[in-house]
């Protein structure tokens, strides 16, 4: 084999685990982020934060569908006081190689204000719920913006337990049923519901 063709190799061995270590580190950075901006809420309890391992696999691509003339309809909280939402959009992807679908939301408290008038969540619940992860679902968020070309990037390692996960007195939407996978989606934030009592 040529020498070039050896430095060549290196180098494409370098840069795929540059690659890898790059987004392993922005979700590092992006889980630690999170974790400070938590702490004012629960304090040192912020020790008890778990997340599952970074798995790339877990970040897809989705179709987007956007959704007109939804019906605005009453999303129920973990404190049981609804809150107005409406469907924004039907995103569809595969995820270990199987089909998967999952709505997108717009609070109306959030949507009719110009401030947070791009943003959207997806919330959602899966098998590994109420066992590894928290029993009231977990959340995506994003803006309008992250929608190009009617596609989304989802990225399941970003996904994160509502307030009421750590402390009562929060309003915390709960997935409705049409946003239950039945895979087990171990990526993202996990819960150590022994050492959370409220």
């Amino acid at each position: 084999m040529k020498t070039s063709t050896l430095v060549a190799a290196a180098m494409l061995f370098v840069n795929a685990s540059f690659a890898q270590t790059s987004y392993t580190d922005s979700i590092k950075a992006h889980q630690k982020k999170y974790v400070q901006d938590l702490y004012p809420i629960i304090k040192s309890d912020t020790a008890f934060i778990r997340f599952y391992r970074i798995q790339e696999t877990y970040r897809v691509k989705a179709k987007v569908q956007m959704l007109a003339n939804q019906k605005t309809f009453k999303m129920v909280t973990s404190s049981g006081i609804s809150k107005d939402a409406e469907r924004l959009a039907l995103v569809t992807f595969t995820l270990n190689g199987k089909q998967q679908k999952l709505y997108a939301y717009q609070l109306l408290s959030l949507k009719n204000n110009a401030q947070t008038a791009n943003l959207f969540f997806i919330p959602f619940i899966d098998a590994t719920s109420n066992n590894d992860s928290y029993a009231g679902g977990r959340y995506l968020d994003f803006e309008l913006k992250d929608i190009v070309n009617n596609e989304l990037v989802i990225d399941f390692n970003k996904a994160y337990n509502p307030y009421c996960a750590f402390a009562s007195g929060y309003n915390c939407p709960i997935p409705p049923r049409e946003n239950t996978l039945t895979e087990e989606i171990k990526a993202g934030e996990r819960y150590w519901k022994e050492k959370f009592h409220h």
